[in-house]
């Protein structure tokens, strides 16, 4: 009798996770929420087919991820902590090529399906397709089915039901087809994350998320792409927002030629004392510009009069020499020495943009209701950026051109790092930033 690792330790009981062990069909769709043990029952599911004898002698399977690089790093060594060390022959795991061998003659591949060729040439008894919405569109068709076709091989599709993923369409049209019961070879399964992860765990990710990516990720629910990048943004984040010399100013800065544009912002105790709330009180958006003289313009506007201390915050690129200019951006702000009371912050390396917007718009309005942004009506240059930013049809490409992107980006670099660290306002997360 086989003693199994430490890592198969007990899962809770979930009757949709049970009827999924179960099933007999070839080919299965599981679209579930993060967290919730898909990708943990999946492993399972093959490595014990590993032990499972075969009219061949050389079965084989594979974890397919996106890439070879993110199998590598998420499911090597978690595999590898499932399978027994008795089912494993001498010298049976290649670290290189990663592979693993048992004595039982099969063998478990994992695959990085950035090179969908890694997949093609031989036939397999079985797999998994994690993260399928992030799978190339056609792969499945073209690679995989050839490759199933000689010994009835099954395979587990499985992952998030993204909007914008570049196989999300293929994935969820495959999913759609094991909910009819038209093809006994095709089933279908979905459950919410929270029937699994603890309910603490799960406020957390619905005060941190909109409402729309709360119910992707976390409700398994196929949420329409729509065309609008900051779509949680309306009129609940718009109304009077007025200066305080005594606040600190948090400007936001897009540093850029034509237009220059900034934002400033104070950061308040929100409603109920939950969490910071930003208010963006004013913007600046100059033509033809660059930093010294919109510094010299922001100083005569609020300088002489504004008693509290400055933050001054942007894009990374904002370090590096421009080709106009001998010294950074952020050393011309650093040696204007108008601005005593100031701090000079940016991160080291800009954060995925993606992760950028999804905090601005859990920042205009969470999945859990909570709003912490507000912008005055005068602040029509960001208003009109946040309200008609879009991404390119079918992508997850903003579609900036003339002045679009340059305001919602200036607002952006104050709104994630206060927002992207649970909720941790900027004051108390300086590791991010270089001053």
């Amino acid at each position: 009798m086989t003693t199994l690792p430490d890592a198969w330790t007990p899962l809770r009981y979930h009757p949709e996770q049970t009827r999924l062990w179960k099933c007999k069909s070839r080919f299965t769709a599981v679209v579930a929420g993060r967290g919730s043990g898909k990708t943990e029952l999946s492993r399972r599911r093959v490595v014990a087919m590993l032990a499972v004898r075969k009219p061949w002698p050389d079965p084989i399977y594979f974890f397919a991820l996106p890439t070879y690089n993110q199998a590598k790093r998420v499911a090597w060594e978690p595999i590898k902590r499932l399978i027994p060390p008795s089912w494993i022959k001498p010298g049976g795991i290649s670290e290189s090529d990663l592979v693993i061998e048992t004595v039982f003659g099969s063998k478990l591949f994992l695959l990085g399906l950035d090179k969908p060729a890694r997949v093609e040439g031989v036939q397999w008894d079985g797999g998994v397709i994690d993260e399928s919405s992030d799978q190339r569109m056609g792969v499945f068709d073209r690679s995989f089915l050839p490759a199933f076709s000689h010994r009835e091989a099954w395979c587990w599709r499985i992952g998030v039901p993204k909007r914008f993923g570049i196989g999300a369409r293929e994935f969820k049209a495959f999913y759609d087809r094991g909910l009819t019961g038209k093809e006994p070879e095709i089933a279908s399964f979905t459950w919410k994350s929270g029937d699994i992860i603890p309910a603490k765990a799960l406020e957390l990710a619905r005060s941190t998320l909109s409402d729309v990516d709360f119910a992707e990720q976390y409700e398994s629910s196929w949420e329409q792409a729509g065309g609008r990048i900051f779509h949680a943004f309306g009129d609940h984040n718009k109304g009077p927002c007025s200066y305080d010399p005594e606040r600190t100013i948090y400007v936001g800065s897009d540093f850029n030629v034509d237009p220059m544009a900034w934002t400033l912002s104070h950061i308040r105790m929100g409603p109920r004392n939950r969490g910071d709330f930003v208010e963006t009180f004013d913007e600046v958006f100059l033509r033809d510009s660059n930093t010294p003289a919109t510094m010299s313009y922001l100083w005569n506007k609020y300088g002489s009069h504004h008693r509290a201390d400055w933050v001054f915050m942007g894009d990374a690129s904002g370090r590096g020499r421009r080709t106009a200019a001998t010294v950074t951006d952020y050393s011309i702000i650093r040696s204007d020495e108008r601005f005593e009371r100031k701090r000079v912050l940016y991160p080291k390396a800009n954060p995925a943009v993606q992760d950028r917007f999804a905090v601005c718009n859990a920042a205009f309005r969470a999945a859990s209701g909570v709003v912490r942004f507000r912008v005055d009506p005068r602040c029509t240059h960001l208003i009109t950026d946040l309200e008609n930013r879009s991404y390119k049809e079918g992508t997850r490409e903003p579609d900036d051109v003339g002045d679009v992107s340059h305001s919602s980006d200036a607002l952006g670099y104050i709104l994630h790092p206060m927002l992207g660290h649970l909720i941790q306002p900027i004051r108390k997360a300086p590791a991010v930033f270089a001053a």
